[in-house]
């Protein structure tokens, strides 16, 4: 599929293919176990839904569609085996194509919900077909998507892991060290002052790995590994409530590989493993 922004939506096409939004939940059919649907057969109200295109290819328009203002109904419709399920359940458990789709879809309808009016007069937006972005005509300056950078990253000492427990993790959840990037920082004073702020530690040696889109709503994250220097843990008791060394063996629950945090800590067991 080729990524493409644009708000032109014909409700006659029969080759849309829908990304459904309902309260913050994904519309996913289990009988062809897709939440990619065709809108010949959905019944929408489409003048009370958000719309917004998110790709094409020869075949049909991909757009993303938010019917929390439409009286949804899961059992109105052409397929017969539609449900609701949360966004991070789908990202669990697909594909990377998937996960890409669903994320530009989300994150595009957040641009569309929050991009509506001027931050300068308070105006209407308008929008630009050709640039794919909105303007308002008090200044021109072009809206795009916004793209918040976020780091993250694990740190070892030894044979052993730092990982920590962020207050909205399920109970016995942990996972790597992350932050938002502040003003005129580089990606690795992020890290380190994350890391000092969160859980009181030194780093040193540190190394990039990889990066991946993550749309709650509009993060980018950027991961690092890196050796532990000084300190002992104390965690700030806000953002953190648990942090602990742990080895190979004797890992806590952690996230899915589908996930950058998942694919760091995966790479920590490869790397130490194979010394046992």
């Amino acid at each position: 599929m080729y990524f493409k922004r644009f708000l032109e939506f014909k409700t006659n096409n029969s080759d849309n293919s829908l990304i459904i939004f309902n309260n913050n939940k994904v519309i996913f059919d289990k009988d062809s176990n897709s939440l990619i649907l065709k809108s010949l057969f959905l019944n929408i109200d489409y003048s009370k839904a958000l719309i917004i295109g998110i790709g094409e290819d020869e075949n049909s328009q991909y757009l993303a569609v938010d019917v929390s203002s439409c009286n949804f109904d899961l059992h109105g419709q052409g397929y017969t085996s539609l449900i609701e399920t949360d966004i991070r359940n789908i990202l669990t458990n697909s594909t990377s194509n998937v996960i890409s789709i669903i994320g530009r879809a989300q994150h595009l309808l957040h641009w569309l919900k929050t991009s509506k009016y001027c931050g300068s007069c308070g105006s209407l937006n308008k929008f630009s077909s050709k640039e794919g972005a909105f303007y308002c005509s008090c200044s021109k300056e072009m809206i795009y998507p916004r793209i918040s950078p976020c780091v993250i990253g694990i740190i070892t000492k030894g044979d052993e892991i730092l990982l920590a427990r962020n207050k909205l993790f399920p109970e016995g959840m942990f996972s790597a060290i992350a932050g938002f990037v502040e003003a005129s920082e580089t990606l690795e004073e992020t890290f380190e002052r994350e890391v000092m702020e969160e859980v009181g530690l030194k780093i040193k040696n540190i190394e990039y790995f990889g990066n991946q889109p993550w749309p709650f709503p509009n993060q980018l994250m950027i991961a690092f590994k890196c050796d532990y220097d000084s300190g002992d843990i104390k965690v700030d008791g806000e953002e953190i409530v648990e942090a602990n060394w742990f080895k190979p063996t004797n890992l806590p629950k952690i996230p899915p590989t589908t996930s950058i945090s998942g694919q760091l800590i995966k790479s920590y067991l490869e790397d130490h493993l194979k010394l046992l």
